[in-house]
């Protein structure tokens, strides 16, 4: 009996390419560690604990913060999910609540993001009729204050901007900050929060002013490290999954022999993973072939360069939000203290960054990665539980 991962569903093989293919770009998505612990930290900086969707807790502003391509868009469809599925009781005793609003932030051509966009895509999720009421005598002014008033009426669980990145589209620092003051401005009239969903781009928001620093939260949506034993594990269970719905004749083993060229062309980030075998499997597809070969991946892969460049903005990203262990020291001194009491160093990494060195710094223990690290822990797919 197969206990491995779902596979596409039946008679899809039977089905034209153009089907196939659509049905794995659209509808083949993969639950992991990584987006499963991001969502729910997200899910608890906005939510009371239980069943119910909010117990007048304040708005806040939460930062979801990773690699480009890592699956933040996916993480956004989750939560969503998340959110509507908390929010059934009340629903059932209101019908006028909406449990989330979300949308997809653009840059402007001015350099600033446009609030107007904002007011009107909030507007229309939440049903509101003042939007395309004389949408063209409409002031800024007379938007925002009616998206106020439906935010507070409504009251979503969150508004999630997807690529917030383009709220720093911006000349000066000032005007970032007068974009998240906006933000804070609206959480403090409506109590509904907002999570910021982007690349590390939006590094600069954490720190955009002292107010803003303490009153809002980071969540880290980081790529797979294969350096660590549990990440490789994890990484290698999400491509089993994802080759086990790959709609071709024959089942390829991407997990047994493909694993590491796969990683070093994704850098561990799922979303460009799904990316790369999207456009394999393509190709597949065209030459009418049995299966997905290693020809069509390396065909179908990033050059060198382009993940390079990929990596280099994950790893300076990565660099900045990791804690040093001397924080707690450094701090300490500032406000004048000693430091006597402070856990040593080993005993700051345990407690605040389980199993996560500095960028560049050697795990110890560190497993051998290539064929003395297959022969060390076997490398059969089936040695890895799938998640999915």
């Amino acid at each position: 009996m197969d206990d491995g991962p779902e596979r596409y569903p039946c008679g899809l093989l039977g089905a034209t390419p153009a089907v196939r293919l659509a049905y794995f770009e659209r509808r083949c998505t993969i639950e992991h560690p990584h987006l499963q612990a991001a969502c729910a930290a997200v899910v608890h900086a906005i939510c009371s604990p239980g069943e119910e969707a909010r117990l007048h807790r304040p708005g806040v502003t939460v930062l979801v913060i990773g690699p480009s391509r890592v699956g933040k868009t996916t993480l956004v469809r989750q939560l969503t999910r998340e959110l509507r599925r908390r929010a059934q009781p009340r629903m059932r005793r209101d019908p006028g609540h909406i449990p989330v609003v979300r949308f997809t932030a653009t840059g402007a051509a001015s350099g600033r993001y446009d609030w107007v966009d904002y007011y009107k895509t909030v507007l229309r999720q939440l049903a509101d009729p003042f939007v395309d009421r004389r949408a063209a005598s409409l002031r800024t002014r007379d938007l925002r204050e009616a998206t106020e008033e439906a935010l507070s009426h409504r009251h979503p669980s969150a508004v999630i901007i997807d690529e917030a990145q383009h709220l720093a589209k911006a000349n000066t620092g000032r005007r970032l900050q007068d974009q998240l003051d906006h933000l804070k401005y609206l959480e403090n009239r409506t109590g509904v929060s907002h999570v910021l969903v982007g690349t590390y781009e939006m590094r600069p928001f954490r720190t955009a002013s002292a107010q803003l620093a303490c009153r809002s939260l980071d969540v880290h949506f980081p790529r797979y490290d294969a350096a660590a034993q549990l990440d490789r594990r994890a990484f290698r269970s999400v491509l089993w999954a994802l080759q086990r719905q790959l709609p071709v004749a024959q089942e390829p083993c991407l997990t047994e022999r493909q694993w590491q060229f796969l990683y070093a062309r994704s850098i561990g980030c799922i979303g460009l993973l799904k990316l790369h075998l999207n456009r394999a499997l393509e190709r597949a597809l065209a030459e009418d072939a049995d299966t997905v070969t290693e020809a069509h991946l390396r065909a179908t892969a990033l050059a060198e360069d382009r993940v390079r460049l990929a990596l280099n903005a994950a790893l300076a990203g990565e660099a900045d939000l990791m804690e040093s262990v001397a924080a707690d020291q450094r701090l300490l001194t500032l406000l004048g203290v000693e430091a006597a009491d402070v856990p040593s160093a080993s005993e700051a990494v345990g407690r605040s960054h389980p199993g996560r060195p500095h960028p560049g710094e050697r795990r110890p223990g560190r497993d051998v990665i290539g064929a003395a690290g297959r022969e060390a822990e076997g490398d059969g797919a089936g040695t890895d539980r799938a998640i999915g």
